[in-house]
């Protein structure tokens, strides 16, 4: 199933990613991590802080808090966060 996949989609992939891949070769891979564990607590602290409620929460069927957007929206993206400290 490998194979189909790579001799289906790696000619047409390739040209695209390939000068991306170069290019990000070349940074020191911590700086990588850190750089992408920022963006994702600096989002989760804006929109779990800085928006306002009421704009988050503009069309909830109640205010009660598990109907918060901005709760669910930390938590959705824990899981990506664990991934990228992990790996």
């Amino acid at each position: 199933m490998q194979e189909f996949i790579t001799r289906i989609f790696f000619p047409i992939l390739n040209p695209l990613f390939e000068p991306m891949n170069v290019w990000l070769a070349s940074f020191f891979m911590p700086w990588a991590r850190i750089v992408t564990l920022a963006f994702f607590i600096g989002t989760m602290i804006w929109v779990g802080i800085i928006l306002k409620k009421d704009y988050v929460n503009l069309d909830a069927p109640s205010r009660t808090f598990c109907h918060d957007l901005r709760l669910w929206t930390v938590v959705s993206m824990l899981p990506h966060l664990f991934v990228y400290l992990y790996f």
